[in-house]
């Protein structure tokens, strides 16, 4: 895997040659300031061989530098190691802005919680709720193999939209991701009060967005609203069971270019086709109530 390498040189030289890794990051991630840390762990790498050499007499000055060589080189190798973890994270997942406003094609995906201003919530239920329903939605992100902390994210009050980078498999947005979700939110709605259980509709698109002032825009974005908040949607849930806590409609052309396209763990016959009509908006979409009583592996 790319820069996996930083790893293998830090450890296997004892910092040494972990200069040697922060010099490829500083030049991956073109960052000036990077060229100061490069010079920091030189300097670093040379006292550690230098208290090594030292280290070679068995007199007390020799014996210190042979200690202060011991535990320097690990907190070298430590801090090394966990900072260039964090640079190689950052080489292989770009920060939203760099992929966004090269105009790429991303995942969209949106959620939104029924009933979620309805009489007798209150501001400190509101906020439970959301809690519950983000960390839900982090994980099944997370399971489903897409880096949550990657993805750039928009809170709508009462629920948030999703942009998810190109270098992850779109097919990732359906599975394992809505079955662990829907299975969790089952299991949190069996042991929680009434009036904190949570219904959500869901809506999943792909295209190339941009990224302005104000945030992501786009044509993608306005059909995946359309898809959320239609009529379709809405009705699917309020005639689901009770026992099932989503309903999601995924967009003709992600049906097309995904799902048919085959995959594994991908379930095309639990989904039919839907006309959505929603303002100037007339198309096709796929509808899908999943299973809640599915339970996702580890």
């Amino acid at each position: 895997m790319v820069s996996l390498w930083y790893f293998v040189v830090a450890v296997g030289s004892l910092g040494v040659f972990a200069p040697l890794a922060f010099v490829h990051a500083a030049w991956r991630l073109r960052r000036a300031a990077l060229w100061f840390y490069v010079l920091g762990y030189s300097l670093m790498s040379f006292f550690m061989t230098y208290s090594l050499a030292r280290a070679g007499d068995a007199d007390n000055t020799e014996i210190a530098f042979g200690f202060f060589w011991f535990f320097g080189t690990i907190l070298l190798v430590t801090v090394s190691c966990v900072h260039l973890a964090l640079l190689r994270k950052k080489i292989l997942y770009p920060l939203p802005t760099v992929w966004v406003e090269s105009g790429m094609h991303c995942g969209l995906f949106s959620i939104d919680i029924a009933g979620f201003g309805q009489v007798g919530r209150s501001s400190e239920i509101f906020v439970q709720v959301r809690r519950m329903l983000f960390g839900l939605l982090e994980n099944a992100f997370t399971g489903s193999g897409i880096a949550w902390e990657v993805c750039l994210k928009s809170d709508t009050g009462d629920g948030m939209i999703v942009v998810v980078p190109p270098q992850f498999p779109k097919f990732r947005l359906l599975y394992p991701l809505l079955a662990q979700l829907a299975a969790d939110l089952a299991r949190y709605n069996v042991v929680t009060a009434p009036e904190l259980r949570i219904r959500v509709r869901v809506a999943i698109h792909a295209g190339e967005v941009t990224l302005d002032e104000y945030g992501v825009t786009g044509r993608p974005k306005v059909l995946l609203a359309r898809l959320l908040d239609s009529r379709v949607l809405r009705d699917a849930l309020a005639e689901a069971p009770d026992g099932s806590p989503m309903v999601v409609l995924v967009s003709d052309r992600f049906h097309e270019d995904v799902q048919d396209q085959g995959g594994p763990g991908l379930d095309t016959m639990s989904y039919r086709q839907v006309l959505v009509n929603e303002k100037e908006t007339e198309v096709r979409a796929w509808l899908h109530v999943p299973d809640p009583v599915i339970r996702v592996l580890p």
